[in-house]
């Protein structure tokens, strides 16, 4: 079933303690054409952050990753959410908060 995901990701992770480590060439492209096999629909609120629309397993997703050429040393957080409970609050743009709300099936 699908459902919101945020994956937060760190491109640099933990690569200043790996001597000789640099960001994976054209990263955005790439962890963006990955996402999409999995997610129909994602939207991108910063740098490092996106809310995908997925039914994928968020193990997977994640060792997808860091599977990716140049992505060994990323941190990576996905969790689900729901934007529908009182917790779930913040300042965005409203092209966010559009896309956020916008009817799935």
């Amino acid at each position: 079933m699908r459902r919101l995901v945020h994956l937060g990701i760190n491109p640099l992770g933990s690569v200043a303690s790996v001597p000789g480590s640099v960001n994976p060439p054209n990263f955005t492209q790439a962890l963006e054409t990955y996402i999409g096999r999995f997610a129909p629909d994602w939207f991108r609120y910063g740098a490092q952050n996106y809310v995908l629309w997925t039914d994928a397993d968020l193990t997977h997703l994640a060792t997808g990753i860091q599977a990716l050429p140049g992505f060994q040393h990323v941190y990576l957080l996905l969790t689900e959410f729901n934007p529908r409970l009182p917790a779930c609050d913040g300042m965005m743009s409203a092209a966010f908060w559009q896309w956020l709300y916008k009817p799935r099936s």
